[in-house]
């Protein structure tokens, strides 16, 4: 009796090495399917991230934290007549951030290129094809000085099927510190 579990022991020994030997050699293509799945998911990265690396280079850090007053004039040119509008905000915080949020979600979205224009002008366009909606944004940032920066920015596509265009100008200026 002895003898024979041994033997069946030898037996399913024998059988797991060779199923191991089996994995192991069929194996070489996992770690090319690894690595293939690697290099795209790191092209993948690469490409999302270079907008902002590039959106990075805009030298929005001479902008001074503080107490910004943004005035926003925005053009429904879709519409007939042409329907006008003011906006006006505030906000206590460094326009770099706030800025570049914006900029960052649509470079994530959509394929985005910045263009520098001038020393403190810049230009960012996207295209972005998401489903229903579609369309073009055109943004130029002007940084006038450390207290008070300009952009004009342009909209044009569809949402759930209706043609939209905008024109947008923004005028920010610094009021001050923030209060705590």
């Amino acid at each position: 009796m002895l003898a024979w579990l041994a033997a069946t022991d030898v037996r399913q020994v024998a059988a797991a090495k060779r199923r191991r030997r089996q994995q192991m050699s069929g194996s070489s293509v996992i770690p090319s399917m690894k690595k293939a799945t690697l290099t795209i998911l790191t092209t993948l990265i690469l490409t999302l991230a270079t907008p902002a690396f590039a959106l990075d280079s805009l030298p929005l850090d001479q902008l001074q934290h503080g107490l910004w007053k943004v005035e926003r004039k925005i053009e429904k040119l879709e519409a007939s007549p042409v329907v006008r509008e003011t906006r006006l905000s505030e906000y206590c915080a460094s326009p770099k951030k706030e800025i570049l949020k914006t900029l960052r979600t649509a470079s994530y979205l959509c394929k985005t290129s910045v263009n520098k224009l001038g020393d403190n002008k810049f230009e960012i366009d996207a295209s972005c094809k998401l489903g229903i909606v579609s369309g073009t944004n055109k943004t130029i940032i002007t940084i006038v000085s450390p207290t008070s920066y300009t952009a004009e920015v342009e909209n044009k596509g569809t949402k759930l099927g209706e043609k939209q265009h905008r024109k947008e100008v923004i005028t920010a200026v610094r009021e001050g510190d923030c209060n705590s």
